[in-house]
């Protein structure tokens, strides 16, 4: 759409460090957001801020309704035009010494041997945020490196443009995985059918990657 984009790690340290950097090089920052359903709109407040989310979008529903539209409406247009996503995010609690032995083995594991494949979706690509590089299993393993600062973060890319991501908290006994799925709505369906089979494609995906990950 012509928008300048950037992606971050995690957390509004880095989404409003990175804006306002960007300021600094002409950009005007709009919006900023994160999965945990975070949101920072222009520059007022530099963090993540609900009362500023909130008023954009009442604005969008006054808009939409003097055209005799709905948010829902604009979510199935939307559906139409790029697709329906879905986003789930799974926590794994392992208590304990052994619990943190147990998450950081997984980790080591996942990088010395990734899944060919997840739920017969096939691994097109692996991105490492700690080592800083991408592996493009497609162009023969070609490697190009990442930007962002080193985290212990791994990004499984998969053929249907599905993605999931492992990580272990950084506060919690906990090993974070995040699944991400778009569905193409077809001719003449509602975007609703197309949010079901999203859904259940999460649902493949978090059991194959659970197994995977023996946790």
């Amino acid at each position: 759409m012509g928008v300048h984009y950037e992606e971050t790690l995690t957390g509004f340290k880095w989404i409003a460090n990175r804006a306002v950097e960007l300021e600094r090089e002409g950009y005007e920052f709009v919006f900023g957001f994160e999965e945990a359903l975070g949101y920072c709109v222009g520059n007022v407040v530099r963090d993540k801020d609900g009362i500023s989310a909130a008023t954009l979008v009442a604005e969008m529903v006054a808009v939409l309704r003097s055209r005799g539209r709905t948010l829902v409406d604009e979510l199935d247009a939307i559906g139409r035009r790029w697709g329906v996503f879905a986003s789930a995010q799974v926590n794994v609690t392992r208590a304990g010494a052994h619990g943190a032995a147990t998450i950081a083995a997984m980790m080591s594991a996942l990088r010395a041997s990734p899944p060919t494949h997840i739920a017969g979706d096939e691994l097109v690509a692996l991105a490492d945020y700690q080592a800083r590089a991408r592996t493009d299993i497609r162009a023969g393993g070609h490697v190009s490196p990442l930007q962002l600062s080193a985290s212990n973060v791994l990004a499984f890319e998969l053929a249907s443009g599905s993605r999931v991501i492992a990580r272990p908290s950084g506060t919690e006994p906990k090993a974070k995985f995040y699944f991400d799925v778009c569905e193409a709505v077809r001719p003449g369906e509602r975007a609703a059918y197309a949010r079901a089979r999203a859904e259940a494609s999460i649902e493949r995906l978090a059991q194959a990657f659970r197994a995977l990950a023996h946790l």
